[in-house]
């Protein structure tokens, strides 16, 4: 069977799969009153079915299947690395479900995210060649394509978990408007799965591009569901997968941390936006609140489908600049995204920090919110009642 075929078989199927469990997990969401919860920062005037990244988890699970059902050979320990990602994925989509119904404490829920990040990493330190650690990154001034720098273990263990967890992260923060957060996934999925597939040049990786591939099709099948208007929100435990699958997709065969930090331009941006200006604010820089870029845009008068389009229009303009062009434009490209953060700082500061009111906590009736790299801001908005819906505590 030829690698084409192979790619579109596990493509539609996963793609098929993922359409049907996000309709079903729907219907069962609202036969049991599973309905985000209610906050002056969530956006919808409805109440919206929740657990969508159920079936987004399933879809890209029976995707992975397909793949070793059909006539794949793989490299050396690259099943024993696959298995590691199920296993911290399960751990992460568990974990996260459990805080969509009952709403789980922060810090244990931070824990979880490192303890997942460590199942995959730290087999390295017995000695073990399937750990997957971020030990080598490219030199933006060889001109070899190959050339690269070495990281000992010392320094490639914390890098490779806070990239886990920070592009956990990154995808929860992103989760405020419908379709964002899935669509800018689907977006980074695919320039991973074109770059394993045809790069690189005499050496393509095949047997890896069928995870982007199988993670992009399960994001498309929930995608329909997920526009504005939305039928049905990921929750944590789709946004927490997603981040958490993304990042180990993009170092499992070897690190593509340009490619991956340049589709991811504006979950980026919108981080570093955040923390400068709830930094200005002299509010805590992990508390939620309606900061985002998209909430600004959105408060500007922008609507949600023209904030989603023009982050996707961004993504995929960079994607693309990430897939022509080598290691020493990244690099320039890299620069001058640091200079222009700076130049933010220095005039926020400039500003002046004034101190922001408090925010209404979604998860309460306190003044604070729950930390933003647990509790992103979701699409949702309205429950029927604390008493008919478990997500909802007062």
């Amino acid at each position: 069977m030829s690698r084409p075929l192979i790619a579109i078989i596990i493509f539609i199927a996963t793609l098929g799969c993922t359409l049907f469990f996000v309709w079903q997990v729907r219907s069962i969401a609202v036969r049991l009153g599973l309905f985000g919860r209610m906050g002056d920062r969530h956006r919808h005037t409805r109440a919206i079915p929740r657990l969508g990244g159920v079936g987004i988890f399933m879809g890209f699970c029976l995707g992975v299947a397909f793949s070793f059902a059909l006539p794949v050979l793989r490299f050396p320990n690259e099943v024993a690395r696959i298995v590691l990602m199920l296993v911290g994925s399960l751990i992460i989509f568990f974990v996260m479900l459990a805080d969509d119904l009952v709403e789980l404490a922060a810090f244990p829920r931070l824990l979880w995210q490192f303890g997942a990040a460590a199942i995959v990493v730290l087999p390295r330190l017995k000695g073990q060649d399937f750990g997957i650690v971020i030990d080598k990154v490219p030199n933006p001034f060889h001109l070899s394509v190959t050339e690269s720098l070495g990281l000992p273990l010392v320094i490639a263990i914390p890098f490779t978990l806070l990239w886990i967890v920070g592009m956990t992260n990154a995808i929860n923060w992103i989760d405020g408007v419908d379709g964002l957060s899935s669509g800018i996934v689907f977006i980074a999925s695919a320039v991973l799965f074109v770059h394993t597939y045809f790069r690189p040049p005499g050496n393509p990786q095949f047997t890896i591009s069928l995870l982007p591939l199988a993670l992009g099709a399960s994001v498309l099948g929930f995608l329909p569901f997920n526009w504005h208007p939305s039928r049905i929100i990921m929750g944590d435990c789709g946004a927490m997968f997603l981040g958490f699958a993304l990042a180990i997709a993009s170092i499992i065969g070897g690190a593509k941390i340009a490619t991956t930090l340049l589709v991811l331009i504006v979950p980026l941006l919108n981080i570093a936006w955040v923390i400068l200006d709830r930094l200005r604010h002299g509010a805590n820089p992990m508390r939620a609140d309606r900061r985002h870029l998209h909430d600004r845009l959105l408060d500007a008068g922008w609507s949600q489908r023209q904030v989603v389009s023009a982050a996707y229009a961004v993504c995929a303009l960079f994607g693309v600049i990430a897939l022509l062009f080598d290691k020493r434009v990244k690099f320039y490209v890299f620069s001058v995204m640091a200079v222009v953060l700076i130049v933010a700082l220095i005039v926020l500061v400039l500003r002046g920090s004034p101190r922001a009111k408090p925010e209404q906590d979604d998860r309460g009736s306190g003044p604070t919110a729950a930390p933003d790299t647990i509790a992103p801001i979701h699409q949702t908005t309205s429950v029927r009642s604390a008493a008919s819906s478990p997500i909802h505590r007062p």
